[in-house]
């Protein structure tokens, strides 16, 4: 069964070095992130990003709104105005892209 192959799957992939979140509002640095998460997809090409924010925010439908920064290459940090947006994508998933699976976890 599909779903017991998923119960390990992690996103720390032994990697143990830091990066900085930069958001363009305002050139205020982000201090919350209790209402992010942290995703990447389980391929091994490059997903196409522009086009990737814009189905998982048509998919998702934050009605606060929902910022999808890639923090490096194929790894995207996804912040929610509202932590009620945030739970609904983690409670209403998997969900896909190009038909590449993505995992999530809180920050």
């Amino acid at each position: 069964m599909a779903s017991e192959d998923l119960v390990n799957l992690s996103l720390n992939g032994g990697e143990e070095e830091g990066f900085v979140f930069e958001f363009d509002e305002g050139g205020e640095e982000v201090e919350d992130l209790r209402w992010c998460l942290i995703g990447r997809f389980l391929c091994d090409r490059t997903i196409h990003v522009n086009s990737m924010m814009v189905r998982m925010a048509n998919l998702w439908q934050p009605v606060k709104g929902v910022t999808i920064k890639e923090a490096k290459p194929g790894l995207f940090l996804f912040r929610f105005n509202h932590q009620l947006d945030m739970e609904e994508v983690l409670q209403n998933g998997p969900w896909t892209f190009d038909n590449h699976l993505l995992v999530l976890e809180r920050v």
